[in-house]
């Protein structure tokens, strides 16, 4: 009876080390920004789904980064699934924190809505540089949870590039009105 014992204690601890390989507690997963077809200003990121175990704790790290000053806002939602009757969770991810680091180390924090969720943050005219989301939570679904989100970023024009650009609408004022008088 203790081999029966000590085989389904064993297979329990294999099956248990295979869910958290398959859900590790912490993952860094770098964000590659996309161009939009139709506005070459903003940019985007997808964060694929992350699936979580029953009760599990969760600390994860999302890198990307920015080539210019530009605007940045990040949004991560959970997916709840409730049973037939609607009232009992089976599968949701709720966020304990967010927030940013970059090349100033601690940026600020985002909004959790009160069911913890959805959260989001963003920031107007980051420098150019390395950056870093770090979200935390835990899985309070019978089935565990999920997680998904996005990025998007919005390059801002350089003074230096708006004046310019102003300079030349003059310019071409200029030769506008040139052309008339003539």
């Amino acid at each position: 009876m203790t081999i029966k014992f000590a085989c389904a204690a064993l297979a329990a601890l294999l099956a248990s080390s295979a869910a958290l390989a398959a859900n590790p507690a912490s993952i860094t997963a770098p964000l590659t920004l996309v161009a939009d077809d139709t506005d070459p200003s903003y940019s985007f990121a997808t964060v694929d789904v992350r699936q979580l175990s029953p009760d599990q704790v969760f600390d994860d790290y999302y890198t990307f980064h920015l080539d210019g000053v530009s605007d940045v806002s990040f949004s991560a939602i959970s997916d709840p699934l409730f049973n037939a009757k609607g009232n009992v969770l089976l599968k949701v991810a709720v966020f304990d924190s967010i927030k940013l680091t970059g090349p100033n180390d601690f940026m600020g924090t985002g909004a959790i809505n009160a069911t913890g969720i959805y959260t989001s943050l963003s920031f107007t005219k980051l420098a150019a540089g390395d950056y870093t989301i770090a979200l935390t939570g835990h899985a309070a679904g019978k089935s565990g949870g999920n997680y998904y989100g996005n990025l998007g970023v919005t390059a801002v024009p350089e003074p230096e590039a708006l004046a310019m650009s102003l300079a030349g609408l003059g310019v071409l004022g200029l030769l506008a009105r040139r052309r008339k008088a003539n």
